[in-house]
């Protein structure tokens, strides 16, 4: 709090200056009347008046300058208040900010030590809180913030804190909680609450809320760390489908340790060029023979060990290392065709890759610059990509077969409008998904397979199966009209001096 109490330590300095004042102005005039030779006695009686006069003038003075100066400091004092409040309170909805809320986490984490009492911080994120913005504006958008703000503070006791961290953010402290379960109730009911419509502008807008909790005791760590565990546990309900909420556990902290090893180690690896490589999985035709591999990344880390692309590509397009990943995988890729001329290359693309406007040019000019045919490279795309970067995928894609590239759709038929895209995009090849060619139903698989292949017929489309593990499953694929096969029957993914191997031997697999 701000102590007042300015006003009271003027009264002194200013009563000082008006006796002072008035002492000398009537020592001046005593010594003016003493020059001129006058009796003590009538001096004074000559005095007095001027002396009176310029005391109650000087007081008058005195007494508007402190009421200025009183005005003055209760503006200075209402100002700062303001300014102390505006440094630790949200603009928009009047609650906690996030730097109150972590003096009041430190708080709460020294209570927790000192006793055997325990809390709990929650991170909340709105769900389609970006669709609000986009379909009814910002000023909507605001709207649903305090709305939130004000749902929340009504769910809550007057101990815990609510606080906005900014955006559509918001952290909650509950304030001993009696135990574990009576969080999960509480995240509950939140949940519960934002699944409510919320009336903006007039409109109705549906949104949700994922919430991460963290469970806070004598053990816990320091304020920092524990709102990155609450982040953490966050994102973790987003990756579960949103609208829901998720404890922390040490398995979470592990996973997010492990990413982030995985992006220092990654950078450290492309820069040096070590333990990264290309492995392929060989392709044939109906005759056995093979035309074609599939590049597949690998990495052998001496800390990490053998890191699987499941692992490595979503941390280096989050981590923005997806270019230069790419660049390395056509690079070794390239190196790999020029080895091999009668074979094709099919090379995974992400499709972060394509929301940079350059991507085609790029990859066109390092293809140029390794030496390689374009036509010997396939660029092996998924429908996720089609649907979610429609616009910028049909120009570079466009860009690309206008060099020569083939391009190939992978996992065909597990994506939502595959007729349609097909239908709208230049393609080569599609490949169907796995799960097409597993399973036990025979019959079913092949009316699949033969209706995947009649589609790509009628648009002039190769159709490879992936996936063959089996004799039956070949001969399924055969049967219905599959243009090539890809499988662990043949072969899985080998380093390229194996591929050599199986150049020298007339023939893969079994000829029809």
């Amino acid at each position: 709090m701000i102590e007042v109490g300015y006003s009271r330590k003027l009264v002194p300095p200013i009563v000082a200056a008006a006796v002072a004042t008035i002492v000398f102005n009537g020592f001046s005039v005593v010594m003016i009347a003493k020059d001129q030779g006058l009796p003590r006695i009538e001096l004074f009686g000559a005095i007095w008046p001027i002396i009176l006069t310029s005391a109650v003038a000087v007081l008058l003075v005195m007494s508007t300058l402190y009421r200025s100066l009183q005005d003055l400091v209760r503006e200075l004092e209402a100002r700062e208040a303001a300014a102390k409040h505006q440094a630790f309170h949200d603009a928009l909805t009047g609650l906690p900010n996030r730097a109150l809320l972590a003096d009041r986490l430190k708080q709460t984490l020294f209570r927790c030590s000192r006793s055997e009492e325990k809390s709990a911080l929650l991170i909340l994120d709105l769900d389609r809180f970006k669709e609000v913005n986009d379909t009814l504006g910002h000023g909507a958008g605001d709207s649903l913030v305090q709305q939130v703000g004000s749902r929340l503070q009504g769910l809550l006791r007057d101990s815990d804190t609510v606080a906005r961290l900014g955006g559509d953010e918001f952290a909650v402290i509950l304030h001993a909680p009696n135990s574990a379960r009576d969080v999960e109730t509480c995240c509950a009911k939140i949940v519960e609450t934002m699944r409510q419509p919320f009336l903006l502008d007039g409109r109705v807008a549906n949104v949700g809320v994922s919430i991460g909790a963290v469970l806070l005791d004598g053990s816990s760590v320091c304020e920092d760390d524990a709102l990155r565990r609450a982040d953490i546990t966050m994102y973790h309900a987003k990756a579960a489908g949103r609208d829901c909420y998720r404890i922390f556990s040490a398995d979470m902290d592990r996973s997010v340790q492990r990413r982030h090893s995985i992006e220092q180690r990654l950078r450290t690896a492309l820069a040096r060029g070590d333990g990264l490589d290309l492995h392929f999985q060989p392709q044939l035709d109906r005759a056995g023979t093979l035309n074609g591999v599939e590049a597949l990344l690998r990495w052998s880390d001496e800390e990490l060990g053998e890191v699987s692309p499941a692992e490595i590509l979503p941390v280096a397009e989050e981590c923005g290392l997806i270019d230069e990943l790419g660049d390395f995988v056509i690079r070794r890729a390239c190196s790999a065709a020029r080895s091999w001329p009668q074979l094709s290359v099919a090379v995974n693309l992400s499709p972060r890759q394509f929301r940079n406007p350059a991507f085609a040019p790029r990859l066109i000019a390092l293809v140029a610059a390794e030496g390689v045919p374009c036509r010997q490279i396939e660029l092996e795309i998924t429908e996720n990509l089609l649907i979610e970067h429609s616009e910028l995928c049909g120009e570079a894609l466009q860009e690309l077969r206008g060099k020569g590239f083939r391009v190939a759709l992978d996992d065909f038929g597990t994506g939502y409008s595959s007729l349609s895209y097909l239908r709208h995009f230049r393609l080569d090849r599609v490949k169907l998904d796995r799960s097409f060619i597993e399973g036990d139903d025979i019959e079913q698989n092949g009316a699949i397979i033969r209706a995947a292949v009649a589609l790509g017929a009628a648009m002039k489309l190769e159709v490879v199966a992936e996936g063959i593990t089996s004799r039956a499953q070949e001969k399924v694929a055969r049967e219905a009209g599959c243009h090539a096969f890809q499988g662990y029957l043949y072969a899985p993914a080998v380093p390229a001096e194996e591929i050599d191997a199986f150049l020298r031997g007339a023939a893969v697999g079994r000829a029809a």
